[in-house]
């Protein structure tokens, strides 16, 4: 007790000692204060700027004007040191233009004082330093022309002379026509204007006006033509009118001619139709008289972070993060927006609706990279209830593989439709983790789930969910949606903080991970597997798991605090002290990539503590990410669904399937390949998770198993209990049971009642019989104690399982 006392003293004197010093953040601070006020003071010479200063300056070093023999007088507000700097930026630089450089040392100064690091501002300093160069340069061609020869001061030296060179090379149309498009790159550049968007709207307004003319000419031509044959019919009957006797003879020769040859030249003239081509499709004409509103894109800014991070590990050395290259980087063309297909579908969905009575006033649309929202604004006193009921009618309508509707969406007066897009966009992991949400996110153990049909990337906080549940049928994307949260953990957190424990009961899903055991996988003391695939082992590191829970709550319990986060804080700061057993703790994250197949050899035994980790395990750091591909009711329980409130619902092949993961339908309606429902809060929405390959995968690890390796983290040993088949009587195994137990047994099991009367029906016996069997079966741990009226409790999940509890 006493040495605990002197350790206190020794801490708090450390503590003292330490805070006597002065702190590094405030030569930061100062350092900043200096760069502005140096960047305030240039601004102050160049905005006062003389050229009569220039004679008392000039052949004149900067000492000695710093340190003159005599007294200089100059115009300039800053001085005599204020005229030699304000000349050497504007006449013998880049003129007055220059003086926008004086941002970047603003920029700089202020990026230092709050501490935040410069190359946040490397991009907007890339951007001024163009706008300076490519300004200096247009006033240096434009003081080229007599009456302009005043502008040279704006020009400079280096951009006069820039000007001349370009115009000496390639004349006067061709240097403006490099000017010009330099200042569009540049514009482009600084505001990331959408060209495509106004590309693809240029080529849409050119088709429409050529369609017009077209269509203006062919009528000019059908009334020229309509015009000539009634000229020629006036003309005959003119001539007939004048000369009664011709016109009787050709009367009577037509008539001796059709007499002569009936009906074998005779044409019956048919109205001229246009059959639609296969190079041609049909368009639909727009009668709604609705113009469709597209909501452009979420535009993600880039992450910052060029070169791998590093970080200090106790006893290991320098850990570096893995850099973005190992990841293939998306194709550089956008998903191009078909509007003749957005503006279909509009026609499409309001004239349906407008068939069954129902008014819309209002269309907007969201593209996103695999399905597209419409959002439908209906006639006030609409009953949206009509709408829901008209879904059938409308998915075929569209001819959509599945569309999916949001009656009414959140916070908006509108029905929403999704419709799939006939051209999907492929996510890459790169774009997701290559954004500033994911880099510069405060998050612990961030999750990457994809993208929003906005675009915009979506990320939430495994530490905040605090579990996650996902089911999906097979080709779905879970196992690769699977990869991406791994992947998104591995970018983020350091092995010192993040540990895994990966159950794979199918033996090939997380196989490749073995190699990161002694930088991220935890294992129980006696493990012998890093991934664990047999159902025994599994269920011995779920135990084992449980005993962590128990011996970190205790270290909680210990150092007074309610949550990892203010644990490992206080022990960071030297406040615990690991002679105690205090250590730092990293996040444990359990995945389990087939829960169906352990729920369904184990049932029970795997719930249990499955239920017990997602109750208490969120405060000391250990989260759970169960995936199976079977979203049934007996693998999904309530006790499961109750704890975990995320849930990742990918295409399922049944409403009801999608009713027991989610608690609504609509994933059945999903088009795979990572289309994905995301629920939390009883709120729910699509995304479309990214793509990583194996290849990727295989990058990744070995980059990382390539760093020093930590020492591997061990959970605890775990004491198996004796089986339940040795609880029962020696004599049951001696063939002193019932000849009908066996067989009663698997019926009970099969039918979960543990009823005597039920065996007593599928084996025509007595009722003393059937009962003396049913207390067999209680000593064998199959059924529970007597409950009254009731039927026993059934102990066993199925019939695998009864033969594993009673043979063994």
């Amino acid at each position: 007790m006493a040495d605990r006392k002197a350790n206190r003293r020794r801490g708090s004197s450390t503590t003292s000692k330490t805070k006597k010093r002065p702190p590094s953040r405030r030569r930061q601070e100062v350092l900043g204060i200096l760069i502005l006020t140096l960047g305030v003071f240039l601004a102050i010479a160049g905005g006062t700027y003389s050229s009569s200063d220039n004679t008392l300056i000039e052949g004149k070093s900067f000492w000695e004007l710093l340190f003159p023999l005599e007294g200089i007088s100059v115009s300039n507000a800053a001085g005599a040191v204020g005229a030699w700097l304000a000349y050497a930026a504007v006449p013998s630089f880049f003129g007055y233009t220059s003086l926008f450089l004086i941002i970047i040392i603003l920029l700089c100064g202020y990026t230092v004082l709050r501490k935040r690091p410069l190359r946040t501002i490397w991009i907007p300093a890339i951007h001024v330093i163009w706008i300076v160069c490519l300004g200096a340069i247009i006033f240096g061609r434009l003081s080229l022309y007599p009456s302009m020869s005043e502008l040279e001061i704006w020009a400079g030296d280096f951009g006069f002379r820039a000007a001349f060179w370009l115009n000496e090379i390639i004349g006067g149309p061709g240097s403006w026509v490099i000017l010009g498009a330099s200042f569009i790159v540049g514009l482009m550049l600084a505001i990331d204007l959408n060209i495509q968007h106004w590309l693809d709207r240029t080529e849409q307004v050119w088709k429409s006006t050529a369609r017009v003319m077209k269509e203006h000419r062919d009528k000019s031509r059908e009334e020229r033509a309509a015009e000539k044959a009634s000229g020629k019919d006036g003309l005959q009957s003119t001539w007939e009118d004048l000369d009664p006797q011709s016109s009787a003879a050709s009367v009577e020769t037509r008539r001796n001619n059709m007499d002569s040859e009936p009906q074998q030249n005779v044409e019956l003239e048919q109205p001229h139709v246009t059959e639609p081509s296969a190079e041609q499709p049909t368009r639909e004409i727009d009668r709604t008289g609705l113009e469709l509103k597209v909501n452009g894109k979420i535009t993600e800014e880039a992450g910052h972070t060029t070169g791998s991070r590093s970080t200090q590990i106790d006893g290991v050395g320098k850990y570096k993060f893995p850099h973005i290259r190992l990841l293939e980087a998306p194709k550089e063309t956008e998903q191009k927006i078909d509007y003749d297909e957005l503006e279909e579908n509009k026609i499409k969905l309001v004239e349906k609706l407008a068939r069954h009575k129902i008014e819309i006033i209002e269309v907007n649309a969201k593209v996103g990279p695999t399905v597209t929202l419409y959002e439908l604004t209906p006639a006030p006193g609409v009953k949206v209830s009509r709408i829901k009921s008209l879904e059938d009618d409308l998915a075929m309508a569209m001819a959509a593989q599945g569309i999916r509707m949001i009656v009414p969406i959140p916070n908006k007066s509108a029905v929403g439709v999704e419709i799939p897009n006939s051209q999907r966009e492929l996510v890459r992991v790169q774009s997701v983790i290559n954004t500033a949400r994911f880099q510069e996110s405060n998050m612990e153990l961030p999750v990457v789930l994809g993208k929003t049909i906005e675009g915009g990337v979506f990320v939430e906080d495994l530490t905040k969910m605090p579990h996650l549940l996902i089911a999906g049928a097979t080709g779905s994307g879970k196992s690769v949606g699977l990869n991406t949260l791994i992947t998104g953990l591995l970018y983020a957190c350091a092995p010192s903080d993040l540990k895994f424990v990966m159950i794979d009961p199918k033996k090939v899903e997380l196989q490749q991970y073995e190699k990161l055991e002694h930088h991220f996988l935890a294992m129980p003391e006696d493990g012998s597997e890093a991934i664990v695939t047999e159902v025994e082992d599994a269920l011995n590191i779920l135990r084992a798991c449980e005993q962590e829970m128990d011996a970190r709550y205790d270290l909680l319990k210990d150092a007074a605090v309610r949550g990892i986060k203010s644990y490992n804080t206080r022990f960071s700061e030297g406040a615990l002290d690991p002679a105690y057993g205090h250590k730092y703790l990293p996040y444990i994250v359990v995945i389990i990539d087939e829960l169906a197949d352990l729920m369904l050899t184990a049932g029970k035994d795997v719930e249990a503590p499955i239920a017990r980790l997602a109750q208490k395990a969120r405060a000391i750091g250990v989260h759970l990410i169960l995936a199976t591909q079977r979203p049934s009711v007996d693998v999904i329980t309530g006790l499961i669904k109750a704890n975990f409130p995320s849930r990742v619902a990918f295409q399922v092949a049944s409403k009801v399937d999608a009713r027991t993961i989610l608690d609504q339908n609509g994933a059945e309606q999903l088009v795979g390949n990572g289309d994905m429902l995301y629920m939390t809060s009883s709120k729910v929405m699509r995304l479309q998770g990214p793509f990583v390959s194996g290849k990727e995968i295989d990058r990744l690890i070995a980059y990382i198993t390539k760093q020093p390796e930590p020492s591997s983290y061990r959970l605890p040993k775990v004491e198996l209990e004796p089986a339940k088949s040795s609880s029962y009587d020696q004599s049951f195994q001696d063939g002193a049971t019932d000849h009908f137990f066996d067989e009663a047994a698997r019926i009970i099991v099969r039918e979960q009642q543990g009823s005597v009367s039920l065996i007593q029906r599928k084996l025509s016996i007595g009722y003393t019989r059937a009962a003396r069997i049913v207390d067999q079966l209680e000593q064998a741990g199959v059924v529970g104690p007597p409950a009254g009226a009731k039927p026993r409790d059934v102990l066993v999940a199925n019939e695998v399982a009864l033969e594993r509890l009673l043979y063994g």
